[in-house]
């Protein structure tokens, strides 16, 4: 996978997410080169992981691209995965194969045998598909993909200017959302039978290491946390293929039978003379069969090992180190320091000056060292994500808010329940200040917060505000939002 300098996560996210983006496209066009090389056994594993990757990215990150990932290119690539996944699920159950053979008696040979023929006629027909799926499929989204990614829009308001998030913050909150996803996925694998739960886990932990491999060089523990994301891939991985192989091996049997009757009630050729008996083929189905068994084992096998490595506590490490990488993340992406005075009011005032109103709603996600909120905010019909992240407190805090898309609030927002609030904000210009009066929705409350230059600025109240207030509340723990929301 291509390497990316330091400094990406510092760019603004719409350059950096286009950047990987094609870097990724790239590295899938370098691994679909060596595809027409018949002397190189991985090239197909290689292109289909960088496809994999590619794919995940485009998909993860669709809100930042939004068009500069069209769908039809998407619908392209997903058929070119399945293409590979055919050949490739034959030449790993294949090779499988041959390394049990040992464990098998001279009788149950002849049904790995049989089996291995038909494995490798399935994976030539696989192999032809592929190619031709190449040809058509990637060459185009490739094409489209290179058109659209280079070009992007940054979008300005009329009021608060670029709203400019940097890839660093971005990417902290992608990486949650998928720990999120990830970890309620696995807690329903609870037993070897718990196939499609643990399919689905599966997923989530290969989106979440995509995701993570960019950044991986760049952020402190981040190679020990990958390595224990591909820890947990293979072991879902392998509960994936064993159940995957039972059905292959299931159908098998199924044809070894009818082959077998066929066989039996096949007319005797015509020969002159004494009827000639041919000679009776050994029978596959004893080895199918014991297939199967060593199969189920491999199966329980690891669903033991994600039970023993990744359920409950054993989990810990992983989580940890992935909320390590993101508060990492966090941590460089906070650049500014905000100083405010926030007052407690008896009532709404009376009058408020040419105010812009604006509709929130707010939720704070779990954690301890920093506190992260997430944001909606409908102003004059448009809505409009936010995530921020707020550190200290009292007049002067520091504090990065960033713009974020839909999906990314969607994703985080059910995190938030029973840790939210909502409020109707009046925004009041007054000379060089802006107020802000909270009028809460949720519950009789109203606060006016004013941003200053400083932490030694004291404000005058203006006059349609001063008859409202009762005293100031800066740095009271009992107005702070994220305590309102508990």
């Amino acid at each position: 996978m291509a390497s990316f300098p330091d400094e990406l996560l510092d760019e603004h996210e719409g350059r950096a997410v286009r950047l990987v983006a094609l870097a990724l496209l790239d590295d899938a066009a370098a691994q679909r080169e060596r595809l027409s090389q018949p002397d190189d056994p991985e090239a197909l594993h290689d292109f289909r992981v960088a496809i994999r990757r590619l794919r995940s990215w485009l998909r993860t990150q669709g809100d930042v691209l939004g068009d500069s990932s069209p769908r039809r290119a998407q619908k392209w690539l997903r058929r070119l995965a399945r293409a590979t996944n055919e050949s490739r699920d034959a030449e790993v159950l294949a090779g499988w194969l041959e390394g049990e053979r040992t464990k098998l008696t001279s009788r149950q040979r002849v049904g790995a045998v049989w089996l291995l023929q038909r494995l490798a006629q399935r994976k030539a027909a696989a192999d032809v598909e592929v190619l031709a799926e190449v040809s058509r499929d990637f060459e185009r989204a490739r094409e489209l993909l290179e058109a659209r990614l280079p070009r992007y829009r940054l979008r300005m308001h009329v009021h608060d200017g670029a709203q400019v998030t940097r890839f660093a913050g971005s990417m902290a909150a992608t990486l949650r959302a998928q720990l999120s996803t990830l970890r309620r996925r696995l807690e329903l694998v609870r037993a070897p039978h718990d196939v499609e739960a643990a399919h689905r886990a599966r997923i989530a932990g290969k989106r979440l290491r995509y995701q993570l491999e960019p950044i991986v060089p760049h952020v402190e523990g981040g190679k020990e946390t990958l390595e224990r994301l591909k820890a947990l891939q293979d072991a879902l991985g392998d509960f994936h293929d064993a159940h995957a192989w039972q059905q292959v091996m299931a159908s098998a049997l199924e044809r070894a039978a009818r082959e077998e009757t066929a066989a039996l009630v096949a007319p005797p050729p015509a020969v002159a003379g004494s009827p000639v008996v041919p000679p009776r083929k050994r029978s596959p189905r004893p080895g199918v069969v014991a297939m199967i068994g060593h199969v189920q084992e491999r199966a329980l096998e690891a669903f033991r090992v994600v039970e023993r490595d990744f359920a409950g506590a054993a989990l810990d490490p992983l989580v940890a180190g992935v909320e390590a990488i993101a508060d990492a993340l966090d941590a460089r992406a906070r650049s500014g320091v905000e100083v405010e005075r926030k007052y407690l009011l008896d009532a709404l005032p009376e009058v408020l000056p040419g105010a812009r109103v604006k509709e929130i709603a707010q939720g704070y996600l779990p954690g301890t060292r920093l506190v992260e909120r997430v944001r909606r905010v409908r102003d004059e019909g448009e809505e409009r994500y936010f995530r921020t992240i707020k550190v200290g407190s009292g007049v002067a805090r520091t504090e990065v808010e960033e713009e974020c898309g839909a999906l990314t609030f969607e994703a985080l927002w059910p995190l938030t329940e029973g840790r939210r609030v909502t409020k109707r904000r009046h925004v009041v210009s007054d000379g060089a200040l802006q107020w802000e009066i909270d009028e809460f929705t949720d519950r009789d409350l109203v606060l006016a917060e004013v941003e200053l230059p400083s932490a030694e600025v004291v404000p005058d109240l203006p006059s349609w505000l001063a008859p409202a207030v009762v005293r100031e509340v800066t740095g009271e723990a009992a107005y702070v939002n994220a305590n309102l929301a508990g």
